[in-house]
């Protein structure tokens, strides 16, 4: 929009300030003339009025009331042409103009109005061309940074540039995924407070904000009816509605890259998935070909379960965030998804990033949300720890995160030593066969040649020598596991 000053400089001697005064750098919405004593009704703000001044007397109380009125429209200025009735400016508009802090500016004798207004007209057809053009040049940044190797952040940093602010890419819950420029950490990490009342509102709804001075604007990103994050911008108000647009454009391109992704990684994702199940299955041997056939790294020899379950549908939206927030090199995840669960197999050392993963997605994930994290496990042992895993997910509340590497007393695997000591009967025999055959009496006396009240007298004194209870399912698989590292099982 054209402004005060850039008319009077476009018009020079044709439109010139009253006095020693610049004109102001203010924006104009229009060019008008009137005649009249109270032009207001006709006028909706911000406009330079033309006038010959064939209304006004020289009256110092006319003049006042007419420029108050025009002040309180808000006129941006009045231009008062020269001849036609006024030789000079009257001193009682000129004193009248000052006072009110109305600018006065003055065409001169023979200066046509349409002149002004032409030039108005062309320099607003001139600024809308630049803004037009500033408007494609941003949406076709934001395309070639949708279209490169690493498009979240290169489509941050190309959103934030456009809007003269700053940008943020941000999860269902409010966890920074990406921010431009990095210092607007702080600010980006204000708007998590505001997205509990967008996720209820559903994954349509949108939010206007002022955050530390800046006029914020957050856009939902879903896929499918689904919410998948949030895009938030920041600038100094007031903001451009082509900002507006912009932040609309960088969804689309988000969530249609994330589509592309999705299909892309569908055929990894799936041989991952076989690898990942024949290890569950204690296959380690054939996950091991399967993966060197397929071109896949081998599995590692030890490894953490993070098993999820309640996720329902959205179980790639999980490995989505796991494979995101783990570097690069490392984002080719093990995992079998299944209908209601998820099945991850990661190194130790990236367990905490999948743990944060894991707890942000059961924080979202409903009523059914609820997950556990192994201790480090030998791959060889994975099938044998699963029915303990079983257990502890069924018994885990939704909306929680068990580390079963952090807890203690019930579910741990009791020390074998005093196992090992009793000399008087056969115990390791025993827990071996009862731990081997599930409980199953009958089954596990029949290996070991025994009569089943034999074996539940020796079940009974391993249970009180152990000082553990053989049939919780998590002492059961951790003592399996346990003896089987000591090669006694």
């Amino acid at each position: 929009m054209p402004t005060l000053a850039e008319l009077s400089r476009a018009l020079g001697r044709a439109l010139r300030p009253e006095g020693d005064a610049q004109p102001p750098d203010r924006p104009l919405t229009g060019v008008h003339v009137s005649e009249l004593t109270d032009p207001t009704p006709y006028l909706e703000g911000g406009e330079l009025l033309l006038t010959t001044g064939a209304a006004l007397t020289g009256d110092p109380a006319q003049a006042r009331l007419y420029a108050a009125r025009l002040v309180e429209r808000g006129v941006a200025a009045v231009g008062l042409g020269l001849g036609p009735v006024h030789r000079r400016v009257p001193p009682a508009l000129a004193d009248a103009c000052a006072r009110a802090g109305l600018p006065l500016l003055v065409v001169p004798d023979r200066t046509p109005f349409l002149l002004i207004a032409r030039t108005y007209w062309g320099l607003l057809a001139e600024a809308g061309q630049e803004e037009l053009n500033a408007a494609l040049g941003a949406h076709r940044d934001l395309v070639r940074a949708a279209a490169g190797p690493n498009p979240v952040p290169a489509v941050v940093r190309s959103l934030a540039h456009a809007v003269a602010g700053w940008a943020a890419q941000l999860t269902p819950q409010g966890r920074l995924v990406e921010v431009w420029p990095r210092d607007r950490r702080p600010t980006a990490r204000l708007i998590a407070g505001e997205l509990g009342r967008l996720r209820a509102a559903g994954p349509h709804a949108s939010a206007t904000l002022p955050i530390d001075g800046d006029h914020v604007v957050v856009q939902p990103l879903g896929r499918q009816g689904r919410l998948t994050g949030f895009v938030a911008i920041g600038c100094p108000p007031p903001m451009r509605a082509r900002d507006r647009q912009l932040v609309l454009a960088a969804c689309s391109l988000l969530a249609l890259q994330s589509e592309h992704r999705r299909r892309g990684m569908a055929g990894s994702r799936a041989t991952r998935d076989a690898v990942a199940r024949l290890l569950l299955l204690g296959h380690p041997a054939a996950a091991r070909d399967l993966a060197a056939d397929l071109g896949l790294p081998a599995p590692p020899t030890r490894l953490r379960v993070a098993a999820v379950a309640g996720s329902g549908a959205a179980g790639p939206e999980l490995l989505d965030a796991v494979e995101t927030a783990l570097p690069r090199d490392r984002r080719h995840v093990l995992a079998a998804v299944g209908p209601d669960e998820v099945w991850t197999l990661v190194p130790d050392g990236d367990v905490p990033v999948v743990q944060a993963c894991v707890t942000e997605f059961v924080a979202g994930a409903g009523s059914g949300g609820r997950a556990v994290v192994s201790s480090e496990l030998a791959v060889r042992d994975l099938a044998g720890h699963l029915p303990g895993l079983r257990a502890a997910l069924a018994r885990t509340g939704t909306g929680t995160v068990r580390d079963l590497a952090r807890e203690s007393g019930p579910g741990t695997a009791p020390a074998l030593e005093p196992l090992l000591a009793y000399t008087r009967s056969d115990l390791v025999g025993a827990v071996v066969a009862y731990l081997r055959h599930r409980g199953q009496w009958e089954a596990a006396a029949r290996e070991l040649a025994v009569h089943r009240n034999t074996l539940r007298h020796r079940i009974a004194t391993a249970t009180r020598v152990l000082g553990a209870d053989l049939d919780d399912p998590d002492v059961a698989s951790a003592t399996w596991l346990r003896l089987r590292e000591r090669g006694l099982a």
